[in-house]
């Protein structure tokens, strides 16, 4: 029963994104805006309907770079990037000074392997808007990919400023110091940051760091090693201590109370049940879990 639960916890409280844990057949149920259910219906692998319903985003929200990448992203999916072709070109017919357009094209080349057009149309959208973060990120990968890597970071971390919720940029700021074979960059920005006290972009690079320890402890796991996915779920609890994020703090004292339990340290995980009410106490499986030895 503990194993259940433990797996349970980790695919659900730790998903990425609470709309996509709703991403079942009656989705319809909810109060979900037209961006919400494209998002779903991709998520599902539901392509071409997916794309038919961010077209309409385009409609009644208008432009976005995000969604022309969830649109190209849904087209390869389905082996359709010459498709994506024909909708750009004739969207391009009344949009040429759009930066999203431009970046759309871009991002349909760096599909294509074709990374020297892919620079030019990102460029293109970085003229018409410098704050582009998507453009920005893109062209980053394309300089990493080159080895140009001064020119990659400086366009990521430009991203990073232009959105530091975008957990994507972060994410490939780390890729890229691991390309450069120099995986213990990111962290050291990451403690410099913290006696800083810059609180955004501690954020963006405590939450992926996380997500690596989550990787690793849940491997551990897996292969019944119970020692070392305690201890990286008390690495990743130490990180959302540090960066304040008390959403993530919950599910992760919650595990190492599965964690502590399932080892037979009950006193122990008696203790991160009641640390996770003291934040959350409606938390019912951390109620149910204390309950019984009240």
């Amino acid at each position: 029963m503990v194993v259940i639960s433990f797996l349970l916890i980790f695919g659900i409280l730790f998903s990425p994104s609470p709309l996509l844990a709703q991403a079942h057949p009656g989705y319809e149920k909810f109060n979900l805006s037209e961006k919400d259910e494209a998002q779903i219906l991709f998520a599902r692998k539901r392509y071409k309907e997916s794309i038919e319903k961010f077209k309409g985003v385009l409609k009644s929200e208008g432009e976005a770079s995000i969604t022309f990448r969830m649109m190209l992203k849904a087209w390869k999916a389905i082996e359709g990037l010459s498709d994506a072709e024909q909708f750009l070109q004739s969207y391009k017919a009344s949009n040429k000074d759009s930066t999203h357009i431009w970046y759309a094209f871009g991002y349909l080349n760096y599909l294509k392997t074709d990374n020297g057009k892919a620079e030019k149309n990102f460029e293109k959208a970085l003229k018409i808007d410098p704050e582009n973060g998507l453009a920005l990120n893109n062209l980053g990968a394309i300089f990493s990919e080159k080895k140009e890597y001064v020119q990659a970071i400086e366009k990521v971390k430009r991203a990073i400023q232009t959105d530091p919720n975008e957990s994507m940029f972060f994410s490939n700021l780390q890729k890229i110091y691991m390309e450069m074979g120099e995986p213990d960059r990111f962290i050291n920005e990451y403690k410099n940051l913290l006696q800083k006290n810059s609180k955004k972009l501690t954020l963006g690079y405590g939450k992926t760091l996380v997500r690596g320890m989550r990787q690793r402890a849940f491997g551990s796991y897996s292969k019944g090693d119970l020692n070392n996915a305690i201890l990286g779920f008390e690495d990743m609890l130490k990180i959302y201590q540090e960066i304040e994020d008390v959403n993530g703090q919950v599910p992760a004292l919650f595990s190492l109370g599965l964690l502590n339990e399932e080892k037979g340290n009950v006193q122990k995980a008696q203790k991160y049940f009641s640390d996770v009410l003291a934040i959350n106490p409606n938390h019912i499986q951390a109620r149910d879990k204390i309950e019984p030895l009240d």
